[in-house]
C-alpha cells in the first residue's frame, strides 16, 4: 500500500472520530498514520501492517484501561431546563418517610422527595424543583426562603 492510502485511511478515521467522539477511532487513526509514516520511510508492507496492527491493539487496550479508571461523569439534567413542571405547586397528601412524600399533582398522586419532608404536613403546598425519573423533587418552605 502506498503512503497516500495509509494517510487517507488515517484521515477518514480521524473525521469519523470527530463525528462520534470516541477515543477508539482516534487510536485507529494514529495507528494508520504510523503505518503511513513507515511506508513513507520505505518500510516493507509487512512492517507497515505490523506497526499499524500493534499500534491499534496497544492503543485500544490503553484507552479501554484509561476509561475504566475514570470516575463516572454525572451528566447535567438538561431536561429540567425545559421541564414545564418546575415551579408548579403540588399538594402534600402524606409523608412516607423522612424524605419521601405522596403528593397530588395534575389530577393524580405522585411520589415526591424533599430534603426535609418533615417540614411538610398533609395539605401543605410545595414547589417542584426538578425530577429524578418519575419522582418529583420538591423545595420545602425553609429551602425557598434561603
Amino acid at each position: 500500500m502506498t503512503p497516500t492510502l495509509w494517510l487517507i485511511g488515517a484521515l477518514l478515521a480521524l473525521m469519523a472520530e470527530f463525528m462520534s467522539g470516541t477515543f477508539y477511532l482516534l487510536v485507529i487513526a494514529v495507528a494508520l498514520a504510523a503505518g503511513g509514516v513507515a511506508s513513507l520511510l520505505g518500510g516493507s508492507e509487512a512492517l507497515c501492517w505490523t506497526l499499524a496492527s500493534l499500534g491499534g491493539i496497544a492503543g485500544v487496550v490503553a484507552v479501554s484501561r484509561w476509561r475504566k479508571r475514570q470516575p463516572p461523569v454525572a451528566l447535567p439534567n438538561d431536561a429540567t431546563l425545559d421541564d414545564p413542571d418546575i415551579g408548579q405547586l403540588v399538594r402534600v397528601i402524606s409523608r412516607i418517610d423522612k424524605q419521601n412524600l405522596r403528593v397530588h399533582y395534575r389530577g393524580t398522586e405522585w411520589q415526591a422527595r424533599a430534603q426535609d419532608a418533615s417540614a411538610l404536613a398533609p395539605g401543605d403546598s410545595a414547589a417542584i424543583a426538578g425530577r429524578d425519573g418519575n419522582v418529583l423533587l420538591l423545595t420545602t418552605p425553609q429551602q425557598e426562603s434561603r
